[in-house]
């Protein structure tokens, strides 16, 4: 779990790392400057996927299979909407929040840039960790780690062997991210468990989303 966590803060540290070697100075700083706010709002997705994982846990410990199912598929659309929200506030306040952090001036329009585009990522970060709260909550840390850890490979591999500039690094983020979104939802809805996914069954549960984001909000914010 504590590896998984860190590997998603590796996305934006990887992509610091090698334009730090293959772009110019402008570049490299007007990335660095980003890690703040990309730190944050990863943060959050992965204390929100906290209230997720406890509601799972509970249910697959109590063998509830209908409350189980209606928080797995309420989980999913939650975290799908929430980091389509976080897409838009993301995109849209990228020059106002780097102002408020004195980024300086010759760096303002690349590390917007790079936000914006990185940020494409977040939806599927956002599912990447419902997904991996699931997981952990049946017992299973490793497959998430795994689909994470090909991630990983392929934006380091993009990165590292493209030799990108402050636009490719930023895409090749976002489309790792997706990867990694993917192979858990994919993973999730192949499941023959009970907290497998169902087109079925997807659907909003109000007391699911009220338990889940009072868990997970107030520790997103504490992140």
């Amino acid at each position: 779990l504590m590896l998984s966590n860190l590997l998603q803060v590796l996305f934006n540290m990887s992509d610091i790392a090698v334009i730090g070697q293959f772009a110019g100075a402008i570049s490299l700083g007007a990335v660095g400057s980003t890690t703040t706010l990309i730190s944050m709002y990863t943060g959050f997705l992965i204390g929100l996927s906290g209230g997720i994982n406890v509601l799972t846990a509970l249910y697959i410990g109590a063998k509830n299979k209908k409350a189980l199912s209606e928080t797995v598929h309420t989980a999913f659309l939650v975290s799908l909407v929430i980091g389509l929200l976080l897409l838009l506030v993301g995109v849209t306040t990228s020059h106002g929040l780097l102002s408020v952090l004195k980024t300086k001036e010759e760096l303002a329009d690349k590390a917007a840039l790079y936000i914006k585009i990185y940020f494409l990522g977040i939806p599927a970060l956002a599912v990447y960790n419902f997904g991996n709260a699931v997981f952990s909550a049946a017992g299973d840390a490793g497959r998430p780690l795994r689909y994470l850890f090909i991630a990983v490979i392929l934006n380091l591999f993009f990165v590292i062997v493209c030799r990108l500039d402050v636009v490719g690094v930023a895409l090749a983020s976002a489309l790792s991210q997706y990867l990694s979104a993917f192979l858990i939802v994919f993973a999730l809805f192949k499941s023959k468990s009970d907290f497998g996914l169902r087109f079925s069954e997807l659907r909003f549960s109000k007391d699911k989303i009220r338990s889940i984001l009072q868990i997970g909000i107030p520790s997103g914010f504490q992140n």
